[in-house]
């Protein structure tokens, strides 16, 4: 299986937040897995993560790059039918910046191939922002930290992470059995 990160920017303020995109990248190299973190490349407001005042504006690509480790592609060079799962981390650039964007329509791509996307966090937000809000209805709510959902068909995954805990251990848990489980649908 191939893997995408999608990331939108550095920081939970922004952009993606660092925790879940980290303990991401451990789930997937614990189980062997090949990924790409990408971003697209577009300009964005900018938050001060002391202050949560905005700022000047910031590079998505460029952000989401000090995660990437070194290994980020825009998103506008990546073909998605070569991969077939992506996972978004949480973070308020998520909600903030990517409805409407190309993020907004790599999720589409994969959920009209019926290929695997898994979530955490604020991210549930944003599938049912562009997916609509029947997506994990009834089950996202009621999911613990440590654990994840799916739906029956196998196609949209979700673990609460930061929303239901600020344990990274905890969160790390539910991180992990949603990757493990999207790699043996």
């Amino acid at each position: 299986m191939k893997w995408l990160v999608l990331l939108t920017g550095c920081g939970l303020g922004d952009g993606s937040c660092i925790e879940e995109t980290v303990l991401t990248y451990t789930a997937l190299d614990k189980y062997g897995c090949d990924y790409l973190p990408v971003a697209e490349d577009t300009q964005a407001p900018a938050v001060n993560h002391i202050t949560e005042q905005p700022e000047e504006m910031r590079s998505v690509l460029t952000e989401a790059a000090r995660l990437g480790r070194g290994r980020i592609r825009p998103l506008d060079k990546v073909d998605p039918a070569e991969y077939d799962a992506l996972v978004i981390p949480g973070g308020l650039g998520l909600l903030r910046d990517c409805r409407t964007s190309g993020t907004a329509e790599l999720v589409r791509q994969f959920a009209a191939r019926g290929k695997r996307i898994g979530t955490m966090c604020a991210g549930i937000d944003f599938l049912r922002a562009v997916l609509g809000p029947q997506v994990l209805q009834g089950l996202a709510e009621i999911t613990p930290a440590d654990g994840f959902c799916r739906d029956a068909d196998g196609a949209f995954f979700y673990t609460p992470a930061f929303r239901r805990t600020g344990s990274c251990h905890i969160i790390q848990q539910g991180i992990d059995g949603m990757i493990r489980a999207m790699q043996a649908t």
